[in-house]
């Protein structure tokens, strides 16, 4: 698989350094890890990722190059001391993530490491505007296709921003308290898509519920508001993981389960009475698929299984043969799907 554009803008326009030990942060597959290990055979080469099903992409592509990085999955990066770290940056990405990532490699940087960037944007200006309170020089290279920016750590940084965020919602004329972090599905706000299903759902007083692609949390939390049975929240983006965990605690729900899963083999200890779902609107059909058959995998014969959608026909068509009554109603700017396991 060729690298994304702005990994091969980096790896084109990489310079020489002398180092033992190297972080790659990569949107896409860390074939960055690959150039570095081919220039640097000795090194300690390592992949970092917060998301679990994209880590496992890239391992698997790694290992069946015979490219033997080292790969970690966290909320953060590792707590180590690099040389030098590399991030290709999407022009498309997000922002708050893209400036949390600098600011910690800047901190595992050892003084005199290297850090250097890379996006798909010739005109770039917003990523050198980034490097330039970190470093006391920033290098520009033009690529055809990009930019790529570096910058050797000369001194900590004097202050460190906090770009975590606690929301507060109202559901069910209860206040729900929220907690999200950059990278992490509708970071500081409760998506509406979220709320539409949430308008949907009904959850009974014991039932067992499920937010299968949980993000922040926040359908997770207003449903254990609800239910003195057990709630559970998956995802594979580690971050997803944290939120869900502090927003329990914010809320002093004692019922709620963060499970850290991206192969859909969840293994919960009771019957699912209620499944909630939020895939990606626009995204690979091989995702949808995953969110519905995950749910259905851990419901219980006669269970509700609630998906938020803009395409609705689609999920009316794969779900129809696996449930029953199934039906669509539009939300909003939004469509719920809506079946019963038989």
């Amino acid at each position: 698989m060729r690298p994304l554009l702005s990994e091969q803008i980096l790896i084109d326009l990489l310079p020489d350094w002398t180092g033992e030990k190297f972080l790659v942060i990569s949107p896409g597959r860390a074939q960055a890890g690959w150039y570095l290990l081919s220039k640097y055979p000795q090194g300690d080469v390592q992949a970092w990722y917060g998301d679990l099903y994209e880590m496992s992409e890239a391992k698997m592509s790694a290992l069946e190059a015979g490219r033997p990085l080292h790969f970690q999955c966290s909320s953060d990066l590792p707590e180590d001391v690099y040389d030098v770290i590399v991030m290709p940056v999407l022009k498309s990405g997000e922002a708050e993530l893209t400036r949390e990532l600098m600011q910690q490699a800047h901190q595992r940087l050892k003084l005199g490491g290297c850090l250097v960037v890379s996006v798909d944007n010739p005109r770039d200006t917003w990523l050198h505007e980034q490097m330039k309170p970190l470093f006391d020089k920033v290098t520009c290279q033009q690529h055809p296709h990009g930019r790529a920016y570096w910058g050797k750590k000369t001194r900590p940084l004097k202050r460190l921003r906090d770009f975590s965020c606690q929301f507060e919602f109202k559901h069910d004329d209860q206040l729900i308290k929220a907690y999200s972090r950059p990278g992490v599905f509708a970071h500081r706000k409760l998506d509406d898509g979220a709320r539409q299903l949430l308008k949907c759902a009904e959850v009974a007083p014991s039932d067992n519920v499920l937010d299968f692609g949980c993000g922040s949390g926040a359908v997770a939390l207003a449903c254990a508001g609800q239910t003195t049975g057990r709630v559970f929240g998956v995802d594979a983006n580690a971050r997803a993981i944290e939120c869900l965990q502090r927003g329990a605690a914010l809320n002093g729900f004692s019922n709620v389960q963060a499970t850290w899963n991206a192969d859909g083999k969840l293994g919960l200890p009771v019957a699912i009475d209620v499944a909630l779902a939020n895939p990606p609107y626009f995204g690979d059909e091989r995702i949808w698929q995953h969110f519905a058959d995950s749910c259905i995998s851990v419901m219980r014969p006669g269970g509700s299984l609630l998906i938020v959608t803009k395409q609705p026909n689609w999920f009316a068509d794969y779900l129809d043969p696996k449930l029953d009554s199934v039906s669509i109603a539009k939300m909003g700017n939004y469509f719920i799907v809506h079946g019963w396991t038989p």
